[in-house]
């Protein structure tokens, strides 16, 4: 039977008959409209058409076709086959090497590079049996599958997008696969301040981790959304999600495959406990998985062979292209069902798209339209990467010292995962600031950063991190404005924020009156922020402050507690309650008709 004909209702199988048909849940109001139309009404789908024994068959035209729409025949007016080898062109070796993410990225826009994402859900992999029989095919696998091209990476459910890494070097991915473990039911000792915050949880460290897996594919998904429109395949090794209440567990499976569906991904489902799971829920929910999102499943003993499947199947596709017959702007999913006219061949294809509503088209028309205040455009970009990532964070900001002379305060610190040099690589680094009247600070600066005055005015700094040998790894160039200490005017300091993951951290944070601030602004919802100003001007005593939580468009959220000392200000911000994505926090001093702003960027990543 075509996967792209099976029924959605395929998980809500799993609790009853009288379950609704998956996805029931309507599209959040904040999501954007599906990404899958290629043109301004064409609807895009890739489809891998396969024999009886597995293998791509590359020899249909569009008269093979059959395409469905919500059960209404639709007119394909684009057709292409696509073939990729996984092998470079001639002359192309040069590019094979994975030099940084931004080169990954690069090499997965291309339409001759295979893309491939193995998550291995260590909450749900059995330590022994289930673990070690996985690891065993999947050493196999990544040795011997993949072609030259091809791009690979693993993550768990704890790895956040920004951390996921692309590789052609196929001894590293082995490597990798070596230290995978499974933690089924194992909660002790606990990987990370999040597991930790599990533990202390009423509502149950099963559904907990559930709620961590889901997630987590739902972000990977749409992670490889953004590198590429082509077709992209997630293998996804697990024995199933537990834990969940029905509704609960339908809701997430519905986002998920919405997001697998909207990035043109398939989630390949592979339970390392084989025939022994057969038609138990959890492996109904991994073939539920599989069979929505195009792709397959398998409970087989002998993985070697559906492990194959997932490259061929990926070597070889069709793009489908048409307009709509009956177009409608309703919110709504509509299913596609794409059938080959001839007999004994199966088709992979994505199982629907959500339409956008006028609304949806209206609001996006005004949000393209409208530009941000440049305050807030500032604060954001400094959550977008360079083209070439960072090895070393940098904060920098400017205040007044207790004999009111302004200085500058500096902090940096290695960026893990950087592309220029790992974080141990970096060993030094050194501050030049000049000032319109000449030099302001030449010298080094370590881990606990630096503080110095400088005269009102633009001051250019120039900062360099340096290896063990002295080679510039990274280098930050910034022009800053250093305040007039007799501007009468409201303004505010530049926010310091101090990162804290326990209670001990806290309180060292609390009792020393000068620590350093951290110079990155991506965090983990376990961290709590204490996020530190000051108020100057002729009326700073009077005025009242005031701070938010905004989204990434500058829209409130929540008002935030400031407690205040005089000019001296504090915001304590635990992320707990935060959910993943961009944030900032607005910060506003008030009197009579005065007015000053700052925004901080907040990026939570995990």
């Amino acid at each position: 039977m075509a996967a792209a004909a099976l029924s959605l209702a395929i998980v809500a199988g799993l609790f009853g008959q009288s379950s609704p048909p998956l996805p029931p849940v309507q599209p959040p109001a904040q999501q954007q409209p599906p990404t899958i139309r290629s043109g301004a009404d064409l609807v895009r789908v890739d489809a891998t058409v396969i024999d009886n024994r597995g293998r791509p068959v590359p020899t249909l035209s569009a008269d093979d076709f059959e395409v469905r729409e919500d059960g209404v025949p639709q007119d394909i007016r684009s057709f292409k086959f696509v073939a990729v080898t996984g092998h470079p062109d001639e002359g192309d070796e040069n590019s094979l090497p994975i030099r940084s993410p931004a080169h990954a990225a690069a090499e997965a826009a291309r339409d001759d590079v295979r893309v491939f994402l193995i998550f291995w859900d260590e909450y749900h992999i059995n330590r022994m049996a289930s673990a070690l029989h996985a690891r065993e095919y999947l050493s196999r696998f990544v040795k011997t599958a993949f072609g030259p091209t091809d791009l690979v990476a693993i993550m768990d459910p704890l790895t956040p997008t920004d951390a996921i890494r692309f590789t052609r070097d196929r001894h590293a991915l082995s490597e990798t696969v070596r230290t995978l473990r499974g933690r089924l039911g194992e909660y002790i000792p606990p990987r990370s301040v999040v597991e930790e915050a599990h533990l202390q949880s009423r509502e149950g460290v099963e559904r907990l981790r559930s709620h961590v897996t889901l997630t987590a594919l739902k972000a990977a998904a749409v992670e490889l959304g953004s590198l590429r429109q082509g077709r992209k395949s997630i293998i996804l090794i697990s024995e199933g999600m537990r834990g969940l209440p029905r509704d609960e567990h339908m809701g997430m499976m519905s986002d998920l495959i919405r997001a697998a569906n909207d990035s043109n991904t398939g989630i390949y489902t592979f339970n390392p406990r084989g025939l022994t799971m057969s038609r138990s829920p959890a492996f109904e929910m991994l073939q539920a998985l599989a069979t929505n999102t195009g792709a397959e499943w398998s409970s087989s003993n002998d993985l070697d062979r559906a492990l194959q499947r997932v490259v061929a199947q990926s070597s070889a596709y069709y793009l489908l292209g048409y307009s709509p017959a009956q177009r409608a702007f309703d919110g709504k999913f509509h299913k596609i069902e794409v059938k080959v006219k001839r007999s004994s061949l199966d088709v992979r294809a994505r199982a629907g798209y959500w339409a956008p509503t006028i609304a949806d088209m209206k609001r996006a028309e005004r949000e393209s339209a409208s530009t941000l205040p440049p305050a807030v455009a500032a604060a954001l970009a400094q959550l977008t990467p360079d083209a070439a990532r960072r090895s070393v964070d940098l904060w920098i900001g400017t205040s007044l010292d207790a004999a009111g002379q302004p200085q500058v305060s500096l902090s940096w610190a290695p960026r893990e995962g950087g592309d220029s040099a790992e974080a141990s690589d970096v060993a030094s680094a050194s501050v030049v600031a000049t000032s319109e009247a000449g030099p302001a600070f030449d010298g080094d600066v370590d881990r606990e950063g630096l503080t110095f005055n400088a005269p009102p005015g633009p001051l250019r700094i120039a900062f360099s991190a340096r290896d063990g040998a002295g080679d510039v790894l990274d280098r930050h160039d910034r022009t800053i404005d250093v305040p007039d200490p007799a501007r009468t005017g409201l303004w505010i300091s530049s926010p310091q924020v101090i990162r804290t993951s326990n209670a001990l951290e806290l309180r060292k944070v609390k009792a020393d009156p000068s620590p350093t601030p951290a110079p990155g602004r991506e965090f983990s919802r376990a961290d709590r922020l204490l996020i530190r100003f000051t108020v100057h001007g002729a009326n700073a005593g009077p005025a009242e402050v005031t701070a938010r939580l905004l989204n990434n468009r500058a829209a409130p959220l929540t008002p935030l507690n400031v407690a205040r000392t005089g000019a001296n200000c504090e915001i304590d911000l635990p992320l707990i309650s935060i959910a993943r994505g961009e944030f900032l926090i607005g910060i506003e001093a008030r009197h009579a008709n005065e007015r000053a702003q700052v925004y901080i960027p907040l990026r939570i990543a995990r």
